[in-house]
């Protein structure tokens, strides 16, 4: 399954970058005498002799994709100045876009949230439509930020967006103005929980104004004396180097070895930088991360660091386990294009590489706690003329099968259609004012999906944070 969770713009998802900003240097251009003989002259063979025509500039693209590819490291790319200003985009407190927030499910792009009276709440989009056509492209099967790519772009142009909603026969399509898009960086609120007061900040990337926003949240949470702090970095993808060092100060004190260090290649030589806490005072209260799989980069420095360097729980799944670091480097050939470049590592306060490729498989946490099947489940739509039918066995039946149990019913959850099943969906549309046929379709998959919605957001079916919430004494 294929899922993640991106605002409609090319903000950062779990692969997001942990770097301190543009590292420039002085390079002079190298000149095409200067380039291998081989490459020129098979670059001319294939302009000049290729069925295909290629053009100069394809070829010339395809030689970057090619050396970028040999270094077989995903987190080093080629930026466009467009790409690279979308990127940056993905670390501020807003986006030009239309205000939703989507997922990636089969290859389909799904609308989980519609931010309150933006664009395209204005314009009539609901969740669960999923988007098939952009400009009157059918994107459905594209990869994510290809498909995304296309929605961004200047304030006040439009772009139109064409929905496949369940019930709906024909896609519905909507002109949409873009706008500038609040997008914060972390949300903040209390739990109270047996006469605890229990602090809660959700993270969602380290930008540029993180640090002081998440500053500004403490003071606010701890003026209603709460007895305990709770930071959620999951499926947070990382961001700036600089935010991340600022939070960890808020808690962690000197105690004669680095929060984290990190070795990086600038200019022809290696280098390795410390980072000390600076505090002198502890919080009087219990501080607890929460961090999954998707939890990754500057998400992984700050949990390890609270839990090496402070000793503090974390909570959740094991995460991800990006132990690079990258930086931006503009071209001087291309103004405003850059490459985004793996520099070096990191390593814990003890002297840990969490890295997938050679380190640890990311940062394991002091509790375990994985979420039930249907906190994991995904919602599910029918692709086109798609048909999940009675006494076959698929995959996505056994999602399915999941969210039924979820919803009170007994069934088995292999993938298999049986009678059980049947009776459950039969159930579920007499229930809801539908034709009761026991069949899998659209009107009957949309009340499936409102119920999946509906129990991710009540916080008491979040086992991990339930248990960060019990451990604050």
């Amino acid at each position: 399954m294929n899922k993640f969770i991106g605002v409609l713009t090319l903000i950062v998802a779990l692969v997001a970058s942990f770097y301190s900003g543009y590292l420039y240097r002085g390079i002079e251009p190298i000149t095409s005498g200067e380039i291998d003989e081989r490459i020129v002259e098979v670059m001319e063979e294939l302009k000049e002799n290729h069925f295909s025509r290629p053009t100069e500039e394809d070829l010339v693209q395809g030689a970057i994709d090619g050396m970028i590819a040999s270094l077989d490291d995903p987190f080093t790319s080629y930026f466009s100045q467009s790409e690279q200003e979308e990127y940056n985009q993905g670390f501020e407190e807003s986006y030009v876009g239309i205000g939703i927030t989507v997922s990636y499910v089969d290859s389909l792009i799904v609308v989980e949230q519609v931010s309150t009276n933006g664009p395209a709440d204005q314009a009539g989009i609901l969740v669960n439509d999923v988007i098939a056509f952009i400009d009157g492209e059918d994107i459905r099967g594209d990869a994510f930020y290809e498909s995304i790519s296309k929605v961004v772009g200047e304030v006040g142009s439009s772009v139109e967006i064409g929905v496949i909603r369940q019930g709906v026969e024909l896609p519905i399509y909507f002109d949409v103005e873009r706008q500038v898009i609040d997008s914060p960086s972390l949300s903040y609120e209390v739990f109270e929980e047996d006469a605890k007061i229990v602090g809660y900040i959700d993270v969602n990337t380290f930008g540029s104004e993180t640090a002081s926003l998440f500053s500004d949240a403490i003071e606010d949470l701890e003026g209603m004396n709460i007895d305990g702090l709770v930071i959620d970095l999951r499926d947070n993808g990382g961001g700036y180097l600089s935010a991340v060092i600022d939070m960890l100060d808020e808690f962690l004190i000197d105690n004669g070895k680095p929060m984290f260090s990190t070795e990086y290649y600038a200019n022809g030589t290696f280098r390795r930088d410390e980072y000390f806490a600076t505090n002198t005072e502890e919080k009087p209260y219990d501080i607890v991360t929460l961090i999954n799989g998707n939890s990754a980069s500057a998400s992984e420095v700050f949990a390890s660091s609270m839990q090496e360097h402070g000793g503090h729980l974390v909570i959740g799944t094991t995460s991800y386990g990006k132990g690079t670091m990258q930086t931006d480097i503009p071209l001087q050939a291309v103004i405003g294009d850059s490459i985004h470049l793996t520099i070096g590592k990191w390593f814990t306060s003890n002297e840990g590489w969490v890295h997938y490729d050679g380190g640890t498989d990311g940062v394991v946490p002091d509790i375990i706690v994985e979420q039930d099947d249907v906190m994991r489940a995904y919602k599910v739509f029918l692709l086109e003329e798609e048909e999940i039918v009675y006494d076959t066995v698929s995959s996505r039946l056994t999602n399915i099968q999941i969210i039924l149990n979820g919803m009170g019913y007994s069934v088995r959850i292999d993938g298999y259609f049986d009678d059980e099943t049947q009776q459950a969906l039969s159930d579920i549309q007499m229930n809801n004012g539908l034709m009761v046929s026991g069949e899998i379709n659209e009107e009957t998959l949309a009340v499936l999906n409102d119920f999946l919605t509906i129990y991710k957001q009540n916080p008491l079916n979040d086992a991990q944070l339930m248990e960060a919430v019990d451990q604050i004494e």
